[in-house]
């Protein structure tokens, strides 16, 4: 049934493309020359869909990482770009690997729970995936990454209120090349676990004059960073495997057909959690009796057909991706058996997307239309027995629809000033058939076992609810450029984003869900609404040897959904999901670049964010009442100072021989990670640093790198528990305490690591 509704959406797309194209084809004036050079150049630059093209022209904040210096970072995965760039964070969230748990200027999540929408959006090869989980793994032969900060509505639709991620792999090549590349890496500290392995390589070239190929493969294999105190061996091992294929195909001269493939394969330990009660913050001891599993799979494709039209280009974008995840961890994070957790995640998704982008002299034009569907299955398990709990099931499915159509108009008011406004309708409908994860006997959500209906025979409440809800919103976006010389670019805009409503799959507090779903007449939470103002200025000299960007920017953000984390003695752990408060979120970013000379380039980056609460609809602080505490918290998810640099060298030791080295430094303040600001990461400065030499023939590198080089502790997430606490335990929960009330469950990242690299182009 997949293959058939896959084809059917394959099918649907190139039919659709090739009917536009027939007709624009007929329709479209006759240009040829230089004329028509220029101006399919201009289309890229001036398309919305494609910031890359030209970074001083995009009238937005922006930070691109070309595979040169993916490289030069010695970059694991995307989370090794979470220091990259001003007021970013792309941490994981550490429950489960692979989960992102992105933020920019302050919007982001800290859930895994997978019915919950991002508000940074990440898109590889142009399409949007529709959960967070099983999207951050080794990266395997990419071309470049670009960080989009601020609302990208217009361009990329709902769930970008905090910006975007978007991936480009490699395209096949017309030309013949392979890469291929070993790397060894690991602990250098006592008392931390064992190395990991990577190896890498890639094939590409013609197979026809009209066609390329391109074939990747990708191992890694983790002995486990982290000695587990309880058993004393390794923890934290994983192994992962990546195969990504592409085929381009030139049907013509103006039609390019590029389809892409990728199957990832990861499994190994539970999280790697630390107890805040029981081992100080700035420790990576852990212990725990429960080392748990993941098992991810993930199968991922996508057409991408271009038509070159003699004004413009349609584009059109088929994806599909099937994923699947299992996990068992000890959430007690402590060596006594009190809270361990299964859980099982099921997500399918397709999208479609049609856009036309040309340019007709002193008018710029994007026209395009969008459909997304994706069906989501959760199951969770509970083992409370420990404190005399017993056994949780529940879980939920989920439908999800989207539609919408966008459309962008740049027009020149002067040679040196120009008006954009864009606009996008969007229509999304989702339906959820949900059982509270409660006391009862096993069943499975994901095989439709739990029941969503009647009276739980155990704890005499209701089992659960059906539900459908829909939302329709318009995000407008308006943007005055002005440039006063070819080497510079002024821009004002105003922009409105959403993240979508939508339904919480864990749900652990049946009785206070009820009563606030009663309140608001709906078991659904509302859509977020975002209104962005932001001014900047860009720069970059006349031999492009410098570049300075900078934006101020100002949100007032409706609705604000959050993850409200409540210890609870009848759950373990309580997460509900709610429209929480209205806030207002201020700040600035400066980056900048300068070659100092052919050897010797330097960058700098300064980000500050000022965000706080104007209203408060919920009881944030968790003390019971609405006051005027609940404002005076911080909001999670959001540093006050990201600043830092980085310099790269390269020179030349002989003919054939050639010197690198590189390092980066980042700052990134203090931040809250649960509402109630019970949970945090302390201020860190994260350094990374590497050294080679390059060779001429063949063309052979080796590279001594190293990560965290500070052995900086941070968390992806850092949640108040009921229990499991020990010495560090003071009995009170205040914000920003280093001593919890009792226990914590905080997975914690890597420290120090050292590598070394070896590869091979050819």
């Amino acid at each position: 049934m997949l293959n058939y509704r896959l084809s059917g959406l394959l099918l649907a797309g190139a039919s659709l493309l090739a009917a536009t194209n027939a007709l624009a084809a007929q329709a479209a004036p006759q240009q040829g020359g230089q004329d028509s050079q220029d101006s399919d150049e201009r289309i890229i630059i001036v398309s919305i869909k494609n910031p890359n093209a030209d970074l001083l022209g995009y009238a937005g904040s922006a930070t691109t990482v070309d595979d040169e210096e993916l490289d030069n970072r010695q970059v694991q995965d995307l989370s090794s770009l979470s220091y990259v760039a001003p007021n970013v964070s792309l941490d994981t969230v550490g429950t489960f690997k692979g989960v992102a748990n992105f933020s920019i200027r302050g919007l982001g999540i800290n859930s895994s729970i997978p019915s919950i929408d991002p508000a940074v959006g990440l898109f590889v090869d142009g399409v949007y995936m529709g959960v967070n989980a099983g999207t951050v793994f080794d990266l395997l032969d990419v071309e470049s990454v670009e960080i989009l900060r601020g609302p990208q509505g217009v361009a990329f639709g709902r769930n970008t209120t905090g910006g975007a991620v978007l991936v480009r792999t490699a395209d096949p090549s017309r030309e013949w090349l392979a890469h291929t590349s070993l790397a060894f890496e690991g602990p250098v500290d006592k008392g931390r676990g064992a190395p990991m392995v990577t190896a890498r390589a890639v094939i590409s070239g013609p197979l026809q004059d009209n066609l390329a190929f391109r074939l990747g493969i990708l191992h890694s294999n983790d002995g486990g960073y982290f000695r587990n105190d309880f058993t004393g061996q390794d923890f934290g091992t994983s192994e992962t495997t990546v195969v990504r294929g592409g085929l381009t195909f030139e049907s013509s001269e103006r039609l390019t057909l590029t389809v892409k493939g990728e199957y990832t394969d990861s499994h190994g330990d539970g999280a790697s959690t630390h107890n805040n009660g029981q081992f100080g913050r700035d420790s990576f001891d852990l212990s725990v009796d429960q080392e748990g599993f993941y098992r991810s799979k993930n199968t991922f494709a996508v057409l991408r057909a271009e038509y070159d039209l003699d004004i413009g280009v349609i584009t059109n974008i088929t994806g599909w991706r099937e994923y699947e995840l299992h996990t068992r961890n000890d959430i007690d994070s402590s060596p006594a058996t009190i809270f361990e957790s299964d859980t099982g995640t099921g997500q399918e998704q397709w999208s479609n997307e049609l856009y036309y982008a040309a340019d007709f002299g002193t008018l710029a034009l994007t026209l395009g239309g969008y459909i997304f569907h994706q069906d989501i299955t959760y199951d969770e398990s509970r083992d409370l027995s420990g404190i005399g709990v017993g056994f949780q099931n529940g879980g939920g499915r989920q439908g999800h629809d989207v539609y919408g159509l966008y459309g962008q108009m740049d027009y020149d008011l002067a040679r040196s000033l120009t008006v954009s406004a864009g606009l996008r309708w969007s229509r999304e409908e989702k339906d959820a058939k949900i059982t509270y994860v409660r006391p009862r006997d096993a069943c499975s959500a994901m095989a439709a076992t739990c029941p969503t209906s009647g009276i739980n025979s155990v704890t005499s409440e209701n089992n659960g609810f059906t539900d459908s809800a829909s939302w329709s919103n318009l995000s407008p976006r308006i943007v005055l450029t002005y440039r006063p010389a070819d080497d510079t670019s002024l821009y004002t805009s105003w922009t409105r984003g959403y993240r979508s409503g939508g339904y919480n799959l864990r749900i652990t507090q049946p009785d206070a869900f009820e009563q606030i779903s009663s309140d608001l007449g709906s078991p659904a939470f509302n859509a977020e609404r975002v209104d962005s103002f932001e001014a900047g200025a860009k720069w970059r000299s006349s031999d492009r040897r410098a570049r300075i960007n900078a934006a101020v920017f100002w949100m007032e953000v409706d609705d604000l959904q959050r993850e409200i984390n409540i210890p609870s003695a009848s759950s373990g752990l309580a997460q509900s999901v709610y429209n929480t408060a209205d806030a207002q979120i201020r700040g600035a970013e400066i980056e900048a670049e300068f070659k100092l000379s052919s050897s010797i380039q330097l960058s700098a980056n300064l980000g500050y964010i000022d965000a706080r609460y104007k209203r408060a609809f919920f009881d944030i602080d968790s003390s019971g009442v609405l006051d005027a505490g609940d404002l005076s918290l911080e909001l999670p998810r959001a540093p006050e100072w990201t600043w830092g640099g980085g310099l790269t060298y390269s020179a030349p030791l002989t003919g054939k021989a050639s010197l690198f080295a590189n390092t980066f430094f980042q700052h990134r303040s203090r931040y809250a990670y649960t509402d109630n600001n019970w949970g945090y990461n302390s201020p860190s400065d994260r350094l990374e640093a590497s050294i080679g030499i390059s060779l001429v023939d063949p063309d052979l590198s080796f590279t001594l790198f190293g990560r965290n080089l500070l052995d900086e502790v941070q968390f992806g997430g850092d949640t108040q528990l009921p229990f499991a606490g020990g010495e560090l335990s003071d009995g009170n929960n205040r914000p920003f305490d280093p001593n919890p009330a009792s226990g914590t469950f905080s997975p914690v990242f890597k420290g120090r690591v050292l590598g070394l690299e070896v590869s091979l182009d050819f």
